[in-house]
């Protein structure tokens, strides 16, 4: 368990500080926290809701067949919610993990992908992801380096394309299309793609990269590809060095206090049905360098650190009886 992650990224480190304790993945969450005190509290697990609804064999009962209408009407609400909630935490994963890999990484390239209705029935999902995937192994082999990540958009009219990150595609034949995009980059077309019209434009901005590729999962999306895969990525893509550690409630403050006397950090606070969210991002090169060496004896995590920050943020966890999962 945990309520305060950090993440590093290849530009920043990012604390996460929740309102409420979470479970680290593969942790059964079969147990509730006192979030005062870090004890924890025996819970019952609580029983799947049924929809067939409840005979009720009484006298009082005015409707056909004897089922209760109104306990029917509360089971059917109960499991439309547990569909609601699974799929807004789905979102949620796929999000998450587009975003850490989009962040963790350099780009070179943003390429869009779309499907001509001549060659690719582009309103279906299952063929437009399978033309995807054969020009990427294609082009593996031409850029044997090559690091990608490609998520899919939704037309309003139901149509798909697709928009990715890409490095170390030097190999691959741009031409110049004669137009600049709104920030006056040149707009190129990819040569060896055939299923339809490409566009390639140059990043210089990773993390505003990140956010403009993670825009594109939406709930609509989300709903018209369950079970299907949402996103795709090279295999030697770098994820992000992620702690997870827990500490008392009290101590939330000084950590958010910690973070925001370094310069040019940013902070955002998310509000969800489940717990709050406040996201500090650090750029790496505004780190405390002046922080003293004697801090990695203060406790076995900080040594393994690399970078001042982090270290500065679990110093005032152990402070604060920080406890590791």
């Amino acid at each position: 368990m945990f309520n305060v992650r950090i993440k590093k990224f290849l530009d920043a480190e990012q604390v996460q500080l929740f309102s409420h304790v979470m479970h680290s993945k593969g942790e059964i969450c079969r147990r509730q926290v006192d979030e005062e005190t870090g004890e924890i509290i025996s819970r019952k697990r609580m029983k799947k809701p049924e929809i067939s609804g409840e005979w009720m064999d009484t006298p009082f009962t005015e409707y056909e067949d004897g089922i209760d209408y109104f306990y029917y009407m509360d089971a059917v609400l109960e499991e439309q919610k547990a569909k609601e909630a699974s799929a807004y935490q789905s979102k949620c994963r796929t999000v998450s993990a587009i975003y850490d890999i989009a962040r963790s990484n350099a780009w070179e390239w943003f390429f869009t992908f779309t499907f001509s209705p001549e060659k690719v029935n582009r309103y279906d999902y299952t063929e437009c992801s399978k033309k995807l995937s054969v020009w990427l192994n294609h082009n593996r082999r031409i850029c044997p380096d090559m690091v990608y990540l490609v998520v899919p958009e939704q037309h309003k009219d139901g149509a798909f394309h697709f928009h990715g990150l890409f490095s170390n595609v030097d190999q691959l034949t741009f031409t110049y299309s004669g137009k600049l995009d709104k920030k006056g980059r040149c707009i190129y077309n990819i040569g060896n793609y055939r299923w339809g019209f490409t566009t390639a434009t140059r990043v210089d901005d990773t993390c505003r990269a990140a956010s403009y590729l993670c825009k594109y999962v939406t709930k609509d999306l989300c709903a018209v590809t369950s079970g299907k895969k949402r996103y795709w990525h090279s295999r030697n893509v770098k994820m992000p060095e992620v702690i997870e550690i827990y500490t008392e409630m009290e101590f939330m403050e000084r950590i958010q206090v910690a973070c925001s006397g370094i310069e040019d950090y940013h902070m955002k606070q998310i509000h969800t049905a489940y717990t709050d969210v406040l996201y500090i991002d650090i750029p790496i090169y505004t780190t405390n360098t002046c922080f003293s060496n004697r801090s990695d004896q203060i406790h076995p995590i900080i040594s393994k650190i690399k970078t001042a920050t982090v270290k500065h943020i679990l110093i005032f966890c152990i402070i604060g009886s920080c406890r590791k999962p």
